[in-house]
């Protein structure tokens, strides 16, 4: 799995600079960073206040701070768990996915997706529907 994740991060930031982005509101330029959605599934057979105390005593929240990431956005959606979404760049790769091991497993499922921002690529896919319409 490790090895599937580290391919996909090294295909994306080879291909980030055809990514559009606000160059000004990212610490990384986009063609020296990824950016990568995790998903932390809750485990339900266990209460809220029981995986978040694992994680804690895990030093899992002091472990992502630490870490060499932006938090993009972390949100928790209800019936899934939690979805953060970091931004950093190739070579920190291995450590980041240590936080997530030793820090997140056990109170979480963890899932990892290589994402990008397709926020500034919309209107340009807006206006191209647009001239199709007429």
């Amino acid at each position: 799995m490790m090895k599937n994740f580290l391919t996909l991060i090294l295909l994306i930031s080879m291909g980030s600079p055809l990514m559009a982005q606000n160059q000004s509101a990212i610490p990384y330029k986009a063609n020296d960073s990824v950016m990568v959605t995790v998903i932390l599934r809750h485990m339900q057979e266990n209460p809220v206040d029981s995986i978040q105390a694992r994680v804690m005593k895990q030093k899992f929240y002091q472990k992502l701070n630490k870490s060499h990431t932006r938090i993009v956005s972390w949100n928790v959606v209800m019936g899934i768990g939690q979805i953060i979404t970091l931004r950093f760049k190739p070579e920190y790769t291995r450590e980041v996915n240590q936080v997530f091991e030793s820090g997140a497993w056990g109170g979480f499922k963890t899932e990892f997706y290589p994402s990008y921002d397709f926020l500034p690529v919309y209107p340009v896919m807006l206006e191209k529907e647009k001239k199709l319409s007429k």
